[in-house]
């Protein structure tokens, strides 16, 4: 039994030490404001709203909305707004306050859950003043993710754990349980 414990541990410190180096050796850095799709662009009182977002076609599930607010009169940025996304689709509502962060306060960014396929109705609202707001609307349509990606992430998953398991148990039979000459 020692052995077959030897065995696992060394397996798994294999492989994290292989998701280790992989992680490490990617020198590509994220960038949260990257290749972002422009969905939109109006105006809203006195602020020039341009709304952005990821995925580029959106999909059931997490969308990143990216916001970018400058004034009308002059295309100044404003960096200290309040403003809030809203979706609607029919009798359900979600919202999120967009931040922006002292990195770029130029730039809100926001995350919504759209639970349905199907067109929703996107609401910027945003607001400098105690007491005063302005908004856009705009429709976006939303497709159906489906299951076949998170299907086949979790078969994958228990392939990878079958060969482990089958793999360990095979190596421990085979060369583990012989017996030991004095």
């Amino acid at each position: 039994m020692p052995k077959l414990v030897t065995f696992v541990a060394f397996n798994v410190v294999t492989i994290l030490t292989a998701v280790f180096i992989i992680q490490w050796s990617s020198s590509e850095q994220l960038e949260a404001h990257g290749n972002m799709k422009y969905i939109h662009h109006s105006v809203a009182g006195e602020y020039d709203l341009k709304v952005s977002l990821i995925p580029h076609q959106p999909i059931t599930g997490s969308v990143h909305f990216h916001v970018e607010p400058t004034l009308v009169s002059n295309q100044e940025p404003v960096e200290t707004a309040i403003i809030t996304v809203v979706i609607r689709q029919g009798e359900e509502a979600f919202q999120s306050r967009a931040v922006n962060s002292p990195a770029s306060p130029k730039i809100y960014d926001a995350n919504l859950t759209f639970e349905t396929p199907g067109e929703w109705e996107v609401e910027v609202k945003i607001s400098t003043k105690p007491d005063a707001e302005d908004k856009t609307k705009f429709q976006l349509n939303v497709l159906d993710a489906g299951s076949a990606t998170s299907n086949a992430a979790g078969i994958f998953f228990l392939f990878v754990f079958l060969v482990l398991i089958i793999g360990s148990t095979t190596l421990y039979f085979r060369y583990g349980r012989k017996a030991k000459t004095r």
